[in-house]
This record gives C-alpha cells, structure tokens and sequence, in this order.
C-alpha cells in the first residue's frame, strides 16, 4: 500500500495532468453579450486598446518551436479575458478553432477592402453573418491555439490573400474613419458588401489556420530570395 504522502503526491499529479490536458483541448466558449467602447476618431487603438508589441509580423524564430518561421501577424500583450475589440465597422465572416491560431475571429472590413484575424481567443462575442461597428468587442483575450502565454494575435490580409503590415494598417485606421464620411469611401463599401460571397454562419473549426504561404520571391537566377525580417514596406 501507498504511504499516504506519496497517495498525496499521487492523487496531485493525476489532477495536474487532467487539467493540463483540459487546457490543451479547450476550444472556448461564446460570450454572446454586446459591448461596445466609444472610440474617438483621431486616436490609434490596437484590438486590445493600446496593446503593447510582444512580436512583430515577419519571418522570426518562434518561441514554441526554436525554428525560424514566417509569422502571419502582430502579437500584443494583454491579461486574460481582456476584451478584444474590432477597429473598423465589417462583416463577421469566421469563428472557431483556427489550428495554432486557437480560437479566432475572422471579420472583413468593406472600406478599405480588407480582412482581420484576431487569433488565440479565449472565448468569443460575435457569430459568423453579424455586422460590427467599430469599438465593439468580438472577443477576450486567451492562450489557446500554439501559444506560450496569453496575448492577441493579429493578421490582415487584402481581398488577393497578400498580408498587410498589421501596425502599419492600425495606424492608418484613423485616416480610414475619417474618409468614411465621405460619399466615396461610403459607394465603396455599398459596392463591396454587394460583391461579398455568402457567410457561412456557423462555427468553423480547422486543424490549419487556413492562411496563404508567405511569398519570399526569387532572384535573377531563379533561387529562392532570404525572407526579409518583418513585413513593414
């Protein structure tokens, strides 16, 4: 028979290894309340208000792997269940599981034509066909997915699947509301929204993240060219 010390220490480690692998398989859950923060037009706001950059977009050497990789957006630090915002009035068009981006939400933003994925949720406010205005939260921040800790995850990408520079696109969202007040940038959106393909809208989980393969190019004599060290232009 077991000491009861070492039944202790026994019944312990059963216990942190259930809930090791209850966090390793935890999908999130739907946190369906509408919140929604005044955001002034002039002012540069990351997804999780004024984030600070853990790890750039780029290629880099990642921190779970110890192996160079191509990494498909920016990372902002935040805590737990911190509430993560959109930053431009779209159209939710994917939630669920996204491989190592865990849970994700997918929104695409009719002016000016591009798509955000905010990745590593740890539960989610929005369901695939709802409209979003800017400021309103889509999700909490969390750790699933590949991850060493928690954070936001941000990818943007252009209708032809080429990445924008994430911090690049956020400090131009101010230039963007303002021109939303325009008739142009407004026919714009109409046009867009009109163009879109149909929303499925239920949950979509995938053992990928279904992003594009980063694009390296070639040189004159054919080889492949070194990945630069971010994405910024």
């Amino acid at each position: 028979m077991l000491s009861s010390p070492l039944k202790c220490l026994t019944v312990l480690a059963a216990l942190f290894a259930c809930n090791a692998a209850s966090a390793y398989n935890f999908k999130g859950y739907y946190a369906p309340q509408v919140l929604v923060s005044p955001m002034r037009d002039d002012m540069t706001y990351t997804p999780v208000g004024l984030g600070v950059i853990t790890s750039k977009a780029g290629f880099r050497v990642h921190p779970v792997t110890g192996r160079g990789d191509f990494h498909s957006g920016v990372d902002l630090g935040a805590k737990l269940n911190d509430r993560v915002y959109c930053l431009m009035d779209g159209v939710v068009t994917r939630v669920g599981w996204r491989g190592n981006l865990g849970v994700a939400v997918e929104v695409y933003h009719p002016y000016p034509n591009l798509r955000t994925i905010t990745g590593h949720l740890n539960a989610y406010a929005v369901m695939p066909g709802m409209l979003v205005q800017r400021g309103r939260v889509i999700g909490y921040a969390g750790s699933t997915g590949r991850s060493t800790g928690v954070h936001v995850h941000y990818t943007v990408m252009n209708e032809d699947g080429e990445y924008v520079e994430p911090m690049q696109f956020i400090k131009q969202v101010p230039q963007y509301v303002r021109a939303l007040h325009s008739a142009q940038a407004q026919l714009a959106m109409s046009q867009n929204l009109k163009r879109m393909p149909k929303i499925d809208t239920k949950l979509i989980d995938s053992e990928s993240e279904d992003l594009p393969e980063s694009k390296t190019g070639k040189d004159e004599k054919g080889k492949e060219k070194p990945p630069p060290a971010s994405i910024e232009p």
